[in-house]
Order: structure tokens, then C-alpha cells, then sequence
């Protein structure tokens, strides 16, 4: 069994490594991979050529390279790649685990579950045409408003994040069947412990599928950077639950 990180919007698998690291110093069998139009230095018409179908094969043709099952692990935007990619996938996919991460549904887009009101979405989906179908990433500034993460940590952040194909996020998810058939975790990030808040804000799935798990860490939108520790642990013990109820 092995597992893959997959990192969400303007990241390459440069935010996983650590963790990657990390998990492997337990013995886990973990790697992380860079999604297409997410390389540095790629022409702007290049990323916003890609389209979330793009991102959903790249991973299935990537777990399909080897036949070992695989546990799925997803941040934010890549909750929609990993759980579509899982859904062609079948049994393939022992477990996913979800980090503050979107959840598609049948025929829709992450923008058409973004933000708290239809203008927001609307002035999203129009800044995206702006800046030509590329969904631009957040600046210093507005990182200064993640206050669990150290001004070194933003700088990083800042430096390192590339533009994100506007079209991934506009795409409508294909789904053959309902994420709630899925063996999946769900953690909502808590920022200052509000676990309940952080519940009530979480997708719809995440808090009624009967068969998922759900775990929650004390953190803003990037774990793996603010909570590094404890976002190893709880990802080892739930690849250790896919694990053995792999058998």
C-alpha cells in the first residue's frame, strides 16, 4: 500500500515533502506529486490550458502505474481531484483523508460551493476571466490574516505559490457514483480549537455520510505548515486504519 499527498491550489508537491519526510521516518510508504499547469516557470497560457479533467487523470494514471492499493490524502482544492480520481478508481483506493478540503458533487464546480453568497462566487468566477482563466494565489498581505502561521512561514508561502488553472475550479466534478460511498476522513481545521465552527462551515457530506470518519486539527487553511506535528500523527494513524482494514 502506498500513499499520496496531493496539494491543493497554487502548490506543487513542495508543500508536502516535509510531511512526506516525515511519514516515511514511520515506515509509510508516502510521496507527494505536482499537479499539471502547478510546474514554476510555466507560460501563463499554459497553466490556464488545464482543465480539472487534466488533474483528475493525471492521478488515476498515476496510481495506476504501480498495483498496490493507495490511500488518497487531500488539502483544499484537491479534496475535488482526489475524490474523483477515486471514483474511477473503484477499489483501487483504500482510503482517502480530506484536510479542510472541498468535496465535489455530481455536476459541480468548486466555485459553485465557494464563498458565502452568490456575489462572492460571481466576483470570483469574474476575476478569473480577468487574469485570463488563472486563479490567482493569495498575496503576503492577505497571509498576514493567517495568524497561526510565523511571518518566515507566509514569506515561504508567498514566494513559492504559482498562479492555479482558473478552469479546475470551474469544471463541473463527474462523478459515477456518491462521494458518501467512499471510505473517507474528513478533518476540518480549527483555527483557535472552534471545532464546532469549523464543523458548521464544513461541506455538507462531510457532516452526514455515514460511513466517514471525522477528526479535526487546531489550525488555519495549511496544516502542514502551522501544525506540522500533529498533522503528521493524525495522518499516520488514519493510513494505519486503511491499512489494516485492508487487512
Amino acid at each position: 500500500m502506498r500513499t499520496v499527498l496531493v496539494p491543493g491550489a497554487w502548490m506543487g508537491s513542495w508543500i508536502w515533502q516535509p510531511t512526506v519526510q516525515s511519514l516515511r521516518g514511520r515506515g509509510i510508504d508516502a510521496e507527494s506529486i505536482t499537479l499539471r499547469g502547478l510546474e514554476p516557470g510555466l507560460r501563463d497560457a499554459d497553466v490556464a490550458a488545464v482543465r480539472l479533467d487534466d488533474h483528475v487523470q493525471q492521478l488515476v494514471q498515476h496510481v495506476e502505474e504501480q498495483a498496490r492499493p493507495a490511500v488518497l490524502v487531500s488539502h483544499s482544492y484537491s479534496g475535488v481531484v482526489t475524490a474523483a480520481a477515486a471514483d474511477r478508481l473503484g477499489q483501487r483506493v483504500i482510503g482517502l483523508v480530506h484536510l479542510g478540503a472541498f468535496i465535489p458533487g455530481p455536476g459541480r464546480s468548486l466555485l459553485d460551493d465557494w464563498g458565502s453568497s452568490d456575489t462572492d462566487r460571481d466576483q470570483e468566477r469574474a476575476d478569473i476571466a480577468a487574469a485570463g482563466d488563472l486563479w490567482l494565489a493569495p498575496t503576503r498581505e492577505m497571509l498576514d490574516h493567517e495568524t497561526d502561521l510565523a511571518p518566515g512561514d507566509r514569506d515561504v508561502l508567498a514566494a513559492r505559490f504559482t498562479a492555479h488553472p482558473g478552469r479546475t475550479v470551474l469544471d463541473p466534478a463527474e462523478l459515477a457514483a456518491s462521494v458518501e460511498q467512499q471510505p473517507s476522513t474528513y478533518v476540518v481545521l480549527a483555527p483557535n480549537g472552534a471545532t464546532d465552527e469549523a464543523w458548521n462551515d464544513a461541506p455538507r457530506v462531510a457532516r452526514t455520510a455515514s460511513g466517514w470518519r471525522r477528526r479535526h486539527l487546531v489550525s488555519g487553511h495549511w496544516p502542514m505548515v502551522s501544525a506540522f506535528d500533529a498533522t503528521v500523527d493524525l495522518l499516520a494513524e488514519e493510513i494505519g486504519h486503511y491499512a489494516d482494514s485492508e487487512g
